[in-house]
């Protein structure tokens, strides 16, 4: 990745960093009051279904689907700017391409703790440029959590497990590293969730193996006690981006992420959220 994705930024640990990508008088950058990186937990909205009772649930014998309705919602804002003009009309933007990255903790099918990059792409469309901030959100599902997503004291219990990650899913979704990736123009602008305390205790507390301890040292920060800052978050985020197809490194999964057009919530509040073109996405 571009050195401009590991440069330091003069930002408080657990913070997000923001740049800015021009071309020509054109400007996407991410807002400087506030995150422009967030990841929270959600639940598949309810729809009534016209003779509801008469749907078999096939995969009922398989696993707990009571519990299948946990989703990850990762929110990037940022915003368009131009010059002062005395044009009549909005100016448009197409083809501005965004990709979140989320970092995660997972295990094998053995069960061990190890480490999961998941992807997702989109492009938008129509994006109105002179209108101020702009909104995208992409989901994870819970069929990628329940691959994915693991924490220590595995009871060997699946439904059991599943219940304490999904319990458990809204402390660790505010601190999973996370970087947002917005291009247009040639140029590209990079946002962060910071990796935050409790994933950091966790690759801390588990370096069983080299990898574990490389995670470890890249998100360490250099200031008292350790803890990850934008800076470091970025390395991480590199080491990812340099990595990703080397399958002796970490476990990539790119297309993981949905857009919200693909998922159960893309008539809920569709019009806060801007235009996808449907041809890029899962």
């Amino acid at each position: 990745m571009k050195k401009l994705l590991i440069a330091l930024f003069a930002a408080a640990a657990f913070t997000v960093s923001a740049q800015t990508a021009r071309s020509g008088s054109w400007a996407i950058e991410f807002p400087k009051d506030g995150k422009a990186v967030n990841i929270s937990q959600t639940f598949t909205p309810f729809f009534k279904i016209e003779n509801e009772e008469r749907v078999i649930d096939m995969r009922l014998n398989e696993r707990d689907m009571n519990n299948a309705k946990h989703w990850l919602a990762i929110d990037v804002a940022f915003t368009t700017n131009k010059p002062k003009t005395s044009a009549q009309w909005p100016k448009w933007l197409d083809k501005v391409e965004v990709e979140i990255t989320v970092f995660l903790p997972s295990a094998d099918d053995r069960g061990t703790i190890t480490w999961t990059v998941i992807d997702g792409k989109q492009t938008l469309a129509s994006l109105q440029a002179n209108d101020g901030r702009h909104f995208v959100r992409m989901m994870v599902p819970p069929e990628v959590i329940y691959r994915y997503f693991a924490f220590d004291g595995a009871s060997g219990d699946l439904s059991k497990d599943y219940n304490k990650i999904t319990g458990d899913l809204k402390k660790y979704a505010s601190d999973l590293p996370v970087m947002a990736a917005i291009s247009y123009g040639g140029r590209t602008v990079y946002g962060f969730q910071n990796c935050g305390k409790e994933i950091f205790n966790r690759l801390d507390k588990n370096q069983s193996n080299q990898r574990t301890k490389l995670f470890y040292t890249l998100v360490k920060g250099d200031g008292e006690g350790g803890n990850p800052t934008a800076a470091s978050t970025a390395k991480l985020f590199d080491y990812i981006n340099k990595n990703k197809f080397n399958p002796q490194t970490f476990k990539y999964m790119p297309d993981e992420l949905l857009p919200v057009s693909k998922t159960p919530f893309a008539w809920v509040l569709f019009d806060r959220f801007e235009a996808i073109k449907e041809t890029s996405g899962k």
